[in-house]
């Protein structure tokens, strides 16, 4: 590595590269709690009586019009695909790919078959879900101009779990750089994560050990025709108020669910989607949750958001957390989003 290339990050070392195998907002959050006990907290739940809005819509609608981003279709391209020839060949490889069983635009596939090339197949330990990340990189604008980097550099992390080549003496973490593992180091914060990919955009600095997190989902209640353990969820940016996004407890086929039994607050991707930058805060690298959910994959905020729940009318007070996960924007087999005990045990302080 040349001393260009040389990272400002605690133990990281250049490798010899390995051939490998193929509930009342308040303008002002004043009161976030850091401690609870968890006794009494399925009681204390059932007070924050959370139900539909009607008015719910029309606010949500204004909230999304003050966003400077709109959503880019993903039909949109640049290069229309026109020869016969080319659409027949790039097809049979859309079929073998089983990318047209994602998309049936010929111009994405095309986009597709330019980043990975003719005799690309997919790493075999690499499920659904996490194919459709590297097909959402390639495809949605919103993850230019790293989107076709990371895309490479997922598919190249998949490939090397699956050799068994990754050697953990050398060090807790790897850094993979236009799809190749550049160097060994230690774990990182998310604040020198966000300083790599400054340095490398689109970079993937992930562990050696492939990072798992247990997901213990039930339904409060069996009965699913009642509202009263769905909830509408609210985050907003710590470093931005204005920067806010609401979801509804039933919203584009997803319903937001209290769960005292998960461990985490997940939220749908199209609500981050929503956010000013739908990158910013939030960790590239995602992970396959141990339970609910285990066809998707999660992408943890890089740094604390404030969360709040409510009916559309009535909310409670804000929640400090680093603990807010995202599911990938293309979830197979996911429709809901879960508020975890990591929010709820907090909410339950406020009404003790």
């Amino acid at each position: 590595m040349s001393s260009e290339r040389k990272l400002q990050l605690p133990k990281i070392s250049k490798i010899f590269k390995k051939k490998t195998k193929s509930v009342k907002m308040s303008t002002n959050p004043s009161e976030i709690n850091n401690n609870v006990s968890g006794s009494g907290l399925e009681k204390n739940i059932e007070n924050l009586s959370l139900k539909d809005s009607s008015d719910f819509k029309s606010e949500k609608q204004k909230n999304i019009a003050s966003k400077s981003e709109t959503v880019v279709d993903m039909e949109f391209t640049s290069n229309p695909v026109t020869n016969n020839e080319l659409v027949e060949g790039v097809e049979k490889y859309a079929e073998r790919l089983g990318i047209k069983e994602y998309t049936e635009n010929k111009d994405l596939w095309k986009k597709f078959y330019d980043v990975f090339g003719p005799d690309f197949v997919w790493p075999s330990t690499m499920k659904v879900g996490e194919r459709c990340e590297v097909l959402d990189y390639i495809i949605y604008p919103e993850w230019e101009p790293t989107g076709e980097e990371l895309a490479r550099n997922t598919v190249e992390y998949r490939r090397l779990l699956e050799s068994g080549t990754l050697d953990a003496s050398q060090g807790s973490h790897i850094l993979i750089i236009n799809g190749k593992l550049d160097s060994y180091g230690n774990k990182i914060s998310p604040e020198d994560d966000e300083k790599l990919e400054k340095k490398y955009p689109g970079c993937l600095y992930a562990p050696v050990v492939e990072r798992t997190a247990l997901i213990r989902k039930f339904l409060a209640m069996d009965d699913q025709t009642r509202k009263e353990w769905q909830s509408h969820i609210c985050i907003r940016n710590v470093l931005n108020p204005r920067d806010e996004v609401k979801m509804a407890s039933t919203e584009q086929n997803y319903r937001m669910i209290i769960d005292t039994g998960s461990t985490m607050t997940i939220i749908p991707y199209f609500v981050r989607q929503q956010l000013y930058n739908p990158k910013d805060g939030w960790q590239k690298l995602s992970f396959y949750p141990d339970g609910y959910g285990d066809t998707a994959k999660i992408t943890q905020a890089s740094r604390e958001w404030l969360v709040c729940l409510g009916d559309g009318t009535n909310w409670s007070n804000w929640v400090r957390t680093r603990e807010l996960y995202s599911w990938q924007r293309t979830s197979p087999n996911v429709d809901c989003g879960l508020i975890g005990y990591d929010v709820l045990q907090y909410l339950a302080l406020q009404i003790l």
